[in-house]
């Protein structure tokens, strides 16, 4: 029986090892590593000349001042750059400037209303008085060629002062009589003669066939041209602060500004607006527009 077991134990022990053989065979023919866990550690005092990257440790946080560390710029968090904070809006940069006429007049509102300059003139400046022209109550005697400054609105009379002495509207009088008057006197004039009541209209009877009626108050559409009466007002009376008035002005004043506008002798309107319609009007529709607003003086 002895015998027995020891022939079994040997032939038990032959087989183990020929499968522990067996597994090594196939180990070294896939290439399986023994161990599927973590990579071993490197030997102690790493290996010379070994490829493997050396840990990183992530930079620390030094102390305020401490040395080396770069101060952070005054204004900023950290030590980065901050855009500078705009400055709020404010209602006065949504504010157009004054037109320089209306300085001139703000600035001597408190002039009192003086009829020296108008009536009597500037002698000293070589300046007549503008009755001399305009009439003594800014009303020009029937038949001249001069314009009703009575009742005009001060902006408008101080724009055109203004544009005679600097050269923007040329005439071959008022251009040297306005390079005479300085500041004052233009305001002084202008509150003068707006000052004065107007004088009054006569209203023209409805007449279809007047061509210069048509235009005053209906215009054209097929050359673009607006109403008159638009800008001018439904008698032809004006707009403050800088629609002049048409009504009973001399028919020998609207034709002749007309043409200025239209071959550019004069060129201080706004935007253009006048020289573009009177480009639009024939000589014959210029004078009908005379003839209406003469016809409207009353006598």
């Amino acid at each position: 029986m002895n015998r027995n077991l020891a022939a079994l134990l040997k032939g038990a022990t032959t087989v183990g090892g020929s499968f522990v053989g067996l597994v090594a065979i196939v180990s070294g023919l896939f290439h399986l590593p023994e161990h599927r866990g973590k990579p071993p550690a490197p030997p102690a005092g790493g290996v010379a000349g070994s490829s493997a990257p050396a840990p990183v440790t992530p930079p620390q946080a030094s102390a305020p001042g401490a040395p080396g560390q770069q101060a952070a710029a005054p204004g900023t968090a950290g030590g980065t750059a901050q855009a500078p904070r705009t400055p709020p809006r404010t209602a006065t940069e949504f504010s157009f400037p004054q037109a320089r006429w209306e300085q001139l007049l703000a600035q001597n509102a408190d002039t009192p209303i003086d009829a020296s300059l108008a009536n009597s003139g500037k002698p000293s400046a070589g300046v007549a008085a503008c009755a001399s022209c305009h009439g003594a109550q800014g009303v020009p005697a029937a038949g001249t060629p001069f314009p009703t400054l009575a009742g005009a609105p001060p902006a408008y009379v101080a724009k055109q002062l203004l544009d005679y002495r600097d050269g923007t509207r040329q005439h071959p009088i008022m251009t040297g009589i306005a390079k005479g008057l300085d500041d004052k006197d233009i305001a002084a004039v202008a509150h003068y003669y707006g000052s004065l009541p107007p004088p009054a209209i006569k209203a023209p009877a409805a007449n279809p066939q007047d061509r210069g009626q048509r235009l005053h108050g209906f215009g054209d559409n097929g050359l673009a041209l607006a109403a008159c009466a638009n800008c001018h007002g439904a008698n032809g009376e004006g707009e403050a602060p800088m629609l002049p008035r048409l009504a009973g002005q001399p028919e020998a004043y609207v034709t002749g500004q007309l043409d200025a506008f239209r071959n550019g002798q004069r060129a201080n309107d706004d935007l253009g607006t006048m020289r573009d319609i009177a480009k639009r009007l024939s000589a014959e529709d210029s004078a009908a527009l005379a003839r209406y607003y003469a016809g409207m003086r009353a006598q």
